[in-house]
């Protein structure tokens, strides 16, 4: 199910592949595909961004049961079709699914601070995945599996209360966030009571990470699991 508006963006016909997204940082986003990796600028950066990382965008399956969100590319019109995980109606052995339609365009240069809107777009994703029951491990983006880097955000909670866990690896140094950790230590883990008011703090740990890691913020993707599955 597509609004009038999104229709206009869609040609009868039109070749899509799916295409994975890093987030959208400074007015850019990242896809990739089965045909490789480019950047883009996005015409509506604000509603594409409010969307992806909360739970709500149709997702790719990775190992271990987890998810990537991903979408439908049209890279010839720059055309992204971003539907959503859960039907809107259904009937009988039928369904629809809503959709959103962006375009997207040659990148520009970033219009906003990429870090900054990383760290606010991680924050948001970190207080969705706690409300679902769910975590998420920031990587370098791709569809190639890489044990590091990477950042995993989860809330625990064995007992004493909830407690909101991010862990690093290679662990983060240098970057004024990060507590710092013995040289000969792989990896880094920071623990505090998740609460309203410091959930939205873990964007700025997991945003401090990615900036050690030599990539900019569109160079990442969120892989999304069930706690306890």
């Amino acid at each position: 199910m597509m609004t009038n508006e999104a229709r206009r963006g869609v040609e009868p016909g039109a070749t899509m592949v799916t295409a994975m997204l890093s987030p959208v940082a400074g007015g850019l986003i990242r896809t990739w595909t089965d045909r490789g990796s480019q950047l883009w600028s996005v015409e509506d950066p604000d509603g594409l961004s409010g969307i992806l990382g909360r739970g709500i965008v149709g997702r790719t399956p990775r190992q271990d049961d987890r998810f990537r969100e991903a979408a439908y590319l049209n890279a010839n019109t720059g055309t992204l079709v971003v539907q959503n995980r859960f039907a809107a109606t259904a009937s009988g052995e039928s369904m629809q699914v809503e959709a959103n339609v962006f375009q997207l365009g040659d990148p520009v240069r970033p219009e906003s601070n990429p870090w900054r809107d990383l760290e606010g777009f991680l924050s948001a994703a970190a207080m969705s995945a706690a409300d679902r029951g769910e975590y998420f491990v920031a990587e370098l983006g791709g569809w190639e599996e890489m044990p590091e880097p990477y950042c995993l955000f989860a809330v625990l909670d064995r007992g004493d209360g909830p407690v909101s866990l991010i862990e690093a690896a290679p662990a983060p140094r240098g970057t004024g966030v990060w507590p710092d950790v013995p040289e000969g230590r792989p990896g880094a883990t920071v623990t505090a009571p998740a609460t309203a008011q410091s959930l939205p703090g873990s964007g700025i740990f997991v945003a401090s990470a990615i900036s050690t890691w030599g990539a900019q913020p569109w160079d990442v993707a969120l892989t999304f699991g069930k706690l306890g599955g």
